[in-house]
């Protein structure tokens, strides 16, 4: 032993957390400095920061590791989708089948569009297919942590979150089936063109459905007890995705399928911490981190029209279908308005869709895996502004309602 042999080697060469934890603190203090200063959502800082300090910003935070990655998002989603699933009462569209309606015209009438612009684009169709399923997903991160945030109540709060639930579920469900015609147009056979889809959606509803069942007899027994519960229902959600992502299933329709079968089985919705306690609010703050340090706004280079004429016809569909059936479904104008804004972002739901399409088809990762990259990136940053904004123009926050 030497007498040097105690000191670290140079140059120094941190763990991959070292710079988690930094950009954690970083971030925080951005979120808070945006909020106190400019009156803007925390996650704006969040991704911000990710981006900054990130390889596509200044390079000072090297690239995670893709699996230490995806599993805070798939933990923080996760946790976020069961949360919004327990708050959405799918009885409301028995109740009224117009906001049903309402959200079958705008998730079609978008992938409608968005085919169509790509294919006047010359993008051939089924890339253009596959891009139109992403596209219709409403981030439910963002609108749960925005709502969450603004301490928001109301109709157009509700509906938000209903048709975020509704929108992910479509977006989900329609992106297996394109990624399975993909596979038809590369000469794959008909099982693997058939049974992923049916394989995903129906193993995704029963791993669902047994959380479900687990969910309700614990709550029984401790639900009095809500720390404790909190943190039995953290490590039940971390086990759901952990176990969904080990066969193969959708962590995401696991989640949301799970907290809005616990919310059917009950008249009254449950009163949890903002994401289950601390411990999931950390989780949920890495994941906005972790989706700006993912960021790549390549496409910009290639393709700024397309990017830019993607966003706007997204979000003009989705205003106008909401328009169109606003009234029908008892909300008035500036209602409507406000619900078709707040339709606006795109997030970690999308994200994911898209780096799994990259991983299995490389020609759509270095063409239209950029351009929606791109899309994503830019509607994640002015995602929460637009739903901060829609909900104060709603009056549905509390300091709007003084």
């Amino acid at each position: 032993m030497t007498w040097s042999s105690y000191l670290p080697l140079w140059p120094l060469s941190p763990s991959p957390a070292l710079w988690l934890a930094l950009s954690l603190v970083v971030a925080v203090l951005v979120g808070e400095a945006l909020v106190r200063y400019a009156r803007m959502p925390r996650i704006v800082g969040y991704t911000g920061t990710g981006l900054l300090l990130g390889p596509g910003g200044l390079n000072l935070i090297p690239q995670l590791p893709d699996a230490g990655w995806r599993l805070v998002v798939d933990l923080a989603l996760g946790i976020l989708l069961f949360e919004l699933g327990s708050r959405v009462n799918l009885r409301w569209l028995k109740a009224n089948p117009w906001i049903a309606a309402t959200s079958l015209l705008e998730a079609s009438a978008t992938f409608v569009a968005v085919f169509c612009l790509l294919s006047w684009f010359g993008v051939p169709s089924i890339a253009a297919v596959v891009v139109a399923t992403i596209m219709i997903a409403t981030s439910p991160a963002i609108a749960v942590r925005t709502v969450t945030e603004a301490r928001a109540q109301g109709q157009v709060t509700d509906r938000l979150l209903l048709m975020a639930a509704l929108n992910c579920i479509y977006a989900v469900v329609f992106h297996k089936l394109a990624v399975a015609l993909m596979y038809g147009e590369a000469g794959m056979g008909l099982i693997h063109s058939i049974l992923p889809p049916l394989y995903l959606i129906s193993g995704s509803a029963l791993l669902a459905w047994l959380f479900g069942i687990t969910f309700e007899r614990i709550h029984h027994h401790v639900g009095r007890h809500e720390e404790t519960f909190s943190f039995i229902l953290f490590g039940m959600i971390a086990f759901a995705t952990i176990m969904a992502a080990t066969l193969k299933l959708s962590p995401i329709l696991v989640l949301l399928a799970a907290g809005l079968i616990t919310r059917y089985q009950r008249r009254r919705t449950r009163t949890f911490p903002p994401h289950f306690g601390s411990a999931g609010a950390v989780l949920v703050v890495l994941m906005f981190i972790a989706n700006g340090l993912a960021a790549d706004l390549g496409g910009l280079r290639s393709g700024l029209g397309l990017v830019l004429a993607l966003i706007g016809v997204r979000l003009v569909t989705k205003g106008l279908a909401v328009l169109m059936l606003g009234h029908y479904s008892g909300i008035g104008l500036r209602q409507a308005t406000a619900l078709g804004i707040a339709l606006a972002p795109m997030s970690s739901v999308a994200l994911l869709l898209t780096l799994d399409t990259n991983a299995l088809f490389p020609a759509f990762a270095s063409g239209m895996g950029l351009i929606l990259m791109s899309c994503i990136v830019i509607l994640e940053f002015a995602g929460p502004i637009l739903v901060q904004k829609a909900l104060r123009f709603a009056g549905e926050t509390p300091e709007d309602k003084v």
